[in-house]
């Protein structure tokens, strides 16, 4: 099915196309009318008097520019076909046969320039891009693209799943356009600038939610001495669908006033749902309740920017931005949610010192406020006590400060040395009532420091070393570390143009002793507070090489490693005392990847790549929990190993000086080592034919 909009969006590049083309035609009958050497005719008499009295060099105006054009275009056909499900082995694949194509036009004159060009893979995956300058004071760049997304469709048999559409397919596609006009007051140094920008997400996704009935859990906690079963409760699998629309407008100016630089411009964003909410009679609810809502939003902002030359030892930078963001919800369940209003302000400052050629030195400021105008109550018919009182919004402050030094003592090694301050205090914070305020850390001041060093010992090798340490006070979320150690090392060498090696290695330390949860087990048991401090470790690594051994042919091949461990203590359940576990997480990844391109003549070109990726991920808690409860299965249950293979196979052959043709062939196959869930196979061909003029 052709997507909405498809087909005006197909007939802009088409026009956009034309009229490159008529423009190109225009100027070559001009050109024509002119005579051969494009200028008008001139007196024998005058062309001689000129000869003696004139300078060699002519007036621009005056001088034949030499127009370059360049027309390309292909047309084919895609082949796809797939095996079992093939939504993992191409998850950004729109899985459907289609025509293809491409096509370029290339205009370089004296006063126009332009350059008009797309590719075509089906309905749902294309781009195409228009730049247009007209003497330096128009200029219009524009650009379309779309990916299709496939996404996944979770399968589950038991009774407690209600999933009607068990055969649905699920995709999202996301369309971009941005077009951008800036025009220049002729002699003056004002531009004036215009954009706008729109992103379109179109599809359907699986929407996944529970219903728990607490009447018949409590009758059946009465009555049996094993686990409860809860016959009324469901987790419920329903198709939802995707329709989003963001778009955002632009329009400022920016000037040259003497030695400062100055910018204004206003946004204005809006996001808007095309879909309804979805409505639940939920068990401990009365009547139909409004779920899951994607909330429309509006955001508007003025900004101003002072800054002086880039030339020159000193340099100097000063912005603000004032903004306003509304919630626009629509819900009817729950009134009183659409009242609400953020004000952003944004502030910074940026000063950079260059005295000699070896010494640089830049400081930075940044300020961001952010205040939340929250409603005090909501009102929602369903709950019993209808009006609910509300904890105020987390109004934040937050100052980031940083300072660079870098110092280049000669020719073969340079030392740069970094500190970043980030101070964030935030408010209706701090306390452990839940009623009233948020239990969140007031304040959190973070340090970090880096030091950086680049050393060019011989001729075509560079190797440059990192270290960072941070450190916070109070660490504002839990997936923020309370210190952080991280060590990286690059090296890289090149021998003429014969062969070459690189080699990464990333280490990486971080720890949180602050983590705690708090239990709100039923009656008589009290609640009680468990630490659960974080260690994790990462190490990432990454050995490549490229080599020519003959003249037209090189391979290259490349191996990565991707490591993470983390110990930490955590709670099975927060309806109880006592369940909590030491566990350790590991994930681990490698990746192969192998390269190959052969100029085999003139006319012949081939390539040939391959990648092998291995994923695994392993979830070990202990064998009980405090209480002595046994943690049998969720291992197994958690536990993840894929196989990825990828292999693409490319020929471009030039049949004549204006005609070609090409054939590609690309496989990808998705592998689940533990199950067949997501296993699946994608094979594409694409065959195109090529003209050039």
């Amino acid at each position: 099915m052709i997507r909405r909009g498809y087909i005006a969006r197909f007939v802009m590049m088409v026009v956009c196309l034309w009229t490159a083309t008529a423009v190109a035609a225009g100027n070559d009958e001009a050109v024509s009318d002119s005579g051969t050497t494009g200028q008008p005719p001139a007196v024998e008499d005058v062309a001689e008097e000129q000869t003696f009295e004139e300078p060699h060099e002519q007036p621009l105006q005056g001088m034949e520019i030499e127009t370059h054009r360049i027309a390309e275009a292909s047309v084919g056909y895609r082949f796809v076909g797939t095996s079992d499900n093939g939504v993992r082995a191409a998850e950004y694949d729109y899985l459907h046969s289609s025509l293809a194509g491409g096509a370029r036009f290339s205009h370089l004159g004296k006063d126009l320039k332009l350059d008009v060009d797309g590719a075509f893979l089906n309905t749902e995956d294309y781009f195409a891009n228009l730049m247009a300058d007209y003497g330096g004071y128009y200029r219009l760049t524009a650009r379309t693209e779309s990916l299709f997304h496939n996404l996944d469709h979770v399968p589950r048999d038991l009774n407690i799943f209600d999933d009607p559409d068990r055969e649905a397919r699920y995709g999202v596609n996301t369309r971009q356009d941005t077009i951008q006009f800036r025009y220049k007051l002729h002699d003056y140094p004002i531009h004036l600038n215009l954009s706008h920008w729109l992103i379109d997400r179109e599809g359907t996704q699986q929407r996944r939610y529970a219903d728990f009935s607490f009447e018949d859990y409590y009758h059946n906690i009465l009555i049996l001495t094993e686990p409860p079963i809860v016959p009324g409760s469901k987790l419920y699998f329903r198709s939802r669908s995707v329709k989003q629309v963001s778009s955002e407008g632009t329009a400022g100016f920016d000037a040259h006033l003497g030695p400062v630089n100055v910018v204004y411009s206003f946004l204005f964003r809006e996001f808007d749902n095309g879909e309804s909410t979805p409505i639940q009679d939920y068990k401990a609810l009365t009547g139909p309740t409004e779920h899951n809502e994607d909330p429309e939003s509006r955001y508007h902002s003025h900004t101003v920017k002072l800054y002086t030359s880039p030339a020159g030892g000193i340099t100097g930078a000063a912005s603000y931005t004032y903004g306003r963001r509304e919630n626009l919800s629509s819900l009817t369940s729950v009134v009183g949610a659409a009242n609400v209003k953020d004000t952003i302000q944004n502030a910074a400052g940026d000063f950079t010192y260059s005295p000699c050629a070896w010494f640089t030195t830049a400081i930075k400021y940044r300020h961001l406020t952010i205040d939340r105008d929250t409603p005090s109550t909501l009102f929602i018919p369903s709950l019993s006590t209808q009006t609910v009182t509300l904890r105020q919004g987390i109004d934040t402050r937050k100052d980031t400060i940083s300072a660079n030094l870098t110092i280049r003592p000669n020719m073969l090694m340079s030392v740069n040395g970094e500190y970043q301050g980030v101070f964030q205090h935030r408010s209706n914070t701090g306390t452990t009532d839940p009623n009233t305020m948020w239990n969140l850390p007031e304040d959190s001041d973070t340090h970090k420091g880096i030091l950086t060093v680049l050393f060019r010992p011989i001729k075509g090798f560079r190797l440059r070393g990192l270290y960072e340490y941070t450190t916070t006070s109070h660490p504002l979320y839990d997936s923020d570390p309370e210190q952080k150690h991280e060590g990286r090392l690059l090296a890289t060498y090149t021998n003429s143009s014969r062969w070459g090696a690189s080699a990464n290695y990333r280490i990486a330390r971080e720890w949180n002793d602050r983590i705690s949860r708090t239990t709100h087990p039923e009656l008589p048991d009290s609640p009680e507070t468990y630490v659960l401090p974080r260690d994790r470790n990462f190490v990432h690594a990454s050995v490549g090489f490229w080599v020519s051994p003959i003249d037209r042919f090189t391979v290259s091949g490349n191996f990565g490693y991707l490591r993470t461990r983390a110990e930490q203590a955590i709670l099975f359940a927060t309806v109880f005392n006592g369940m909590n576990a030491a566990t350790e997480y590991v994930s681990q990844g490698e990746i192969y990847s192998v390269n190959a391109a052969y100029h085999a003549s003139e006319k012949l070109d081939l390539s040939l790549a391959y990648q092998l990726v291995h994923s695994r991920s392993t979830f070990k808690p202990g064998s009980t929990t405090s209480d002595g409860t046994p943690t049998d299965g969720i291992s197994e249950l958690s536990r993840i190993k894929t196989v990825e293979h990828s292999l693409s196979a490319r020929a471009d052959y030039r049949l004549m000086k204006h005609f070609g043709c090409s054939l590609d062939y690309t496989y990808r196959a998705y592998d689940n080592r533990l199950s067949s869930e997501g296993d699946g196979a994608v094979h594409e061909v694409t065959a195109l034919l090529k003209t050039s003029w």
